[in-house]
């Protein structure tokens, strides 16, 4: 079967689209596009400001008029490189068939713990919400590199990571933006960023167990071969030091060489703690910007005389409450309670 055809096209779609997200004109010709670029535009590709393109059978004929766009051609591979420099970033809205109107004090109880305090619900009503689901390409760097990819999902208006909801979303229905999608303002790019620094060492903790493990037991043999080592070494130096004939200068010299040696071991150690330590970075590879129907539930967290009005977010998509942010740390929580300021804080806060 040839699969010239549908790979041609695909290619050619790509290519007008590329061209238009960069501010081009691209006029339709038949079997060639005529396409009018931004100076600037046209500079990091290399044309010209106006060019034509058209598939490989047509370009041959006169590769001076027509510039091939196909796999493997020397101008789709510049839009390819150019296209995969940013992460993509989508927008779409979240549709639902049914969301939950009742029945929230029940989940309330059953889902969050409440230190030394009570909650009542005072009331609920529908609204909207934002959700940010980021999938980074993690590198776990040491004697050897692990690579991957991990999803992390924020509500961008609570700043909180949303355990599991990553994997809700593939079968709800998405109404895509065709528009261009706005990017995040800078404090959304600032609170993403604290996000992914709080938590992406511990979504990918269990992914990376096996690298750890293997770390940790080469850590261990190099350090167990090098006290073999100097152990070994310092007996040698001292059984030499019995020896008749050595001169005092000589003698001395070698003890100061052995009293040298558990300081040299430690270095030695050292090095291999820098060698086996793991360091982990995160790089943004995709972004999916989602608006979504939710129930605000209005509650008030008593404890003692005391108490304090807020609100919890039901989620439709997980059909949970998502975590409470602490007002003191920041952090989501399901363990919560009211501290003498009558702040809304997790245990760690409370103290």
């Amino acid at each position: 079967m040839n699969f010239d055809g549908h790979e041609q096209i695909d290619a050619m779609d790509f290519a007008c689209r590329f061209f238009k997200a960069r501010g081009g004109v691209v006029e339709d010709q038949g079997l060639t596009r005529d396409i009018l670029l931004p100076e600037a535009a046209a500079q990091t590709l290399g044309m010209d400001e106006f060019f034509r393109v058209g598939p490989e059978a047509v370009a041959a004929e006169d590769r001076s008029k027509v510039h091939a766009v196909q796999l493997h051609t020397p101008l789709l591979d510049r839009m390819l490189t150019l296209a995969g420099e940013s992460a993509p970033f989508a927008r779409a809205e979240l549709k639902f068939d049914y969301i939950k109107t009742q029945g929230f004090d029940r989940l309330i109880e059953d889902r969050f713990q409440f230190h030394k305090s009570k909650i009542r619900v005072i009331k609920t009503g529908e609204a909207r919400t934002r959700y940010l689901v980021l999938t980074c390409r993690y590198t776990a760097q040491s004697d050897e590199i692990k690579q991957g990819l991990v999803e992390i999902c924020v509500n961008l208006d609570t700043g909180v990571v949303i355990p599991d909801m990553a994997q809700g979303l593939s079968h709800l229905q998405k109404d895509f933006s065709v528009k261009k999608a706005r990017g995040l303002n800078e404090k959304e790019i600032e609170s993403i960023r604290t996000v992914v620094s709080r938590y992406g060492q511990d979504l990918v903790q269990e992914r990376l167990a096996s690298f750890v493990e293997s770390m940790n037991r080469r850590f261990q043999r190099d350090t167990a071969s090098l006290d073999a080592y100097y152990q070994a070494l310092e007996k040698e130096m001292r059984q030499n030091l019995s020896r008749s004939g050595l001169s005092q200068d000589l003698v001395r010299e070698r003890e100061e060489k052995i009293a040298m040696i558990p300081a040299e071991l430690a270095a030695k150690k050292k090095d291999l703690l820098n060698k086996y330590g793991i360091r982990i970075d995160f790089k943004p590879a995709a972004a999916m910007y989602l608006t979504s129907a939710c129930v605000r539930v209005f509650v008030r967290l008593i404890s003692g005389r005391n108490n304090a009005d807020f609100t919890m977010i039901y989620n439709p998509v997980t059909k949970d409450m998502d975590p409470v942010a602490c007002q003191s740390c920041g952090a989501g929580t399901y363990d919560i309670g009211l501290c003498p300021n009558l702040n809304i804080n997790c245990l760690n806060c409370l103290g």
